[in-house]
């Protein structure tokens, strides 16, 4: 998967790749072929969703600014907590999703071991309602942090989903004082692998990565092109391919960045990549393909350009205007295929 994102630097970041090592990789500009695919669930905005929920002592039903005692706490849900997961997004079949997170007690009593922190795709808090739980094993004192990590699977949620802390429970406490300041859920999702998506009409979402980038000091063309670029001339190209199966239209960029991320010195295309989108029946499976194909020619101003590069930008834009209200459908054969060949050698790293 580097391999992809390095030959592409395009929608492959969009798919959760990790750039947490170099890589480097040779090839006639950028892989004789690279190929990429994305889908609507492989978006940054589903990458890595991150929540900070306040927990105040009104919600454990505990007054502010007093001193109180109690013989302790049993309650059956404190909650719920809703977050939006995405204002595009109006269903999602999950098959793998990562749930992480951590508690921090900012109480003056301890969260009492067997407390259970639950997302449940409604507001009911009927047992089946359940995506993902964890549950407390020993007490959280004040100040204390409790984190946890756990993988859900084959599960449904829609725009919302809705956190508890169920079967809350505290030791028996005297002349405490609750604050005005909460107690903190903060919890990361992460969707791995989904099999059918829904998403609203009329809706425009995006994603936008920065990686780090760079060229070699050295390049040369193919022998398709008598192996040399002239500083006026035109001879270096990249054909980029797309196969939209998406019931969504896209359009792409890439940014060449300076080191200090402060200015664009370039990009890969004139204007951005556009392709049409497809149309699914009500399984999310496509019906057709919407294609287009590109030519981008490449200067030496554009080569130096790229030589000057320290980080690179994917732009990645998805819009489901002009489709019928009120979702469009996608499942795992709904995907944008790329595909770019050309006949330029560059040494890239990331």
């Amino acid at each position: 998967m580097k391999q992809l994102l390095t030959g592409l630097l395009v929608v492959i970041t969009l798919a959760g790749c990790q750039k947490d090592q170099l890589s480097t990789v040779y090839g006639d500009w950028l892989f004789p072929i690279a190929k990429g695919s994305i889908s609507l669930y492989t978006l940054k905005e589903l990458r890595n969703l991150q929540y900070d929920i306040d927990i105040p002592a009104l919600s454990i039903g505990q007054p502010v600014g007093i001193p109180i005692s109690a013989p302790g706490l049993q309650i059956d849900h404190v909650g719920p907590f809703a977050v939006q997961i995405s204002p595009w997004l109006h269903r999602m079949d999950i098959d793998t999703l990562e749930f992480s997170g951590s508690l921090h007690n900012i109480f003056p009593i301890p969260i009492g071991a067997g407390t259970r922190i639950s997302m449940r795709r409604t507001r009911d808090t009927a047992a089946g309602n359940i995506v993902g739980s964890t549950t407390v094993l020993t007490n959280v004192p004040p100040g204390s942090l409790f984190s946890f990590n756990i993988r859900v699977m084959n599960k449904t949620i829609g725009d919302s989903v809705y956190f508890f802390l169920d079967n809350f429970t505290s030791p028996p406490y005297n002349n405490v004082v609750f604050t005005n300041a909460s107690t903190q859920l903060s919890i990361k999702l992460k969707v791995i692998t989904a099999s059918y998506v829904e998403a609203y009409t009329g809706k425009t979402f995006s994603s936008i990565d920065t990686s780090d980038f760079s060229t070699n000091t050295d390049d040369q063309l193919s022998n398709g092109t008598g192996g040399t670029l002239s500083d006026t001339g035109v001879s270096g190209y990249i054909n980029v391919f797309a196969d939209n199966k998406l019931p969504a239209n896209v359009t792409f960029q890439l940014y060449f960045m300076n080191e200090g991320k402060t200015a664009i010195i370039d990009s890969l295309f004139i204007s951005r990549l556009m392709v049409g989108g497809a149309m699914t029946d009500f399984t999310g499976m496509p019906l057709n393909t919407v294609s287009t194909a590109e030519k981008v020619l490449i200067t030496r101003k554009k080569i130096n350009n790229m030589k000057k590069a320290r980080y690179a930008i994917t732009d990645f834009r998805v819009n489901t205007n002009g489709y019928l209200p009120p979702v469009v459908r996608a499942n795992k054969q709904a995907k944008l295929d790329i595909q770019l060949t050309g006949d330029l050698n560059l040494k890239i790293s990331f």
